[in-house]
């Protein structure tokens, strides 16, 4: 019984831990400004360079980096523009 209750928590844990990575994905993804696309969220394009940002938030996310650290690596590799949140200079 001990072992079943174990696994259970196992899974819930597992899927609630998934829930929280995707939702964190999704916040990030939607405020990049696709280069490609005008006026359209990395998360709202299917362009190919909005795929690519996908990806790469996915496996940074994966890496353990934060919502701050994805921010400071895209903006010093694409400038401030790629945030629809940009800090006020």
């Amino acid at each position: 019984m001990l072992r079943f209750l174990l696994i259970v928590l196992f899974i819930l844990n597992s899927s609630f831990l998934n829930a929280q990575e995707n939702n964190l994905n999704n916040k990030i993804t939607k405020n990049l400004r696709c280069l490609i696309c005008q006026g359209q969220s990395v998360y709202d394009s299917d362009s190919e360079f909005a795929n690519s940002l996908k990806i790469l938030v996915k496996q940074k996310l994966d890496d353990g980096k934060n919502e701050e650290e994805i921010y400071n690596f895209l903006k010093k590799k694409y400038g401030e523009w790629i945030l629809y949140d940009t800090e006020f200079n």
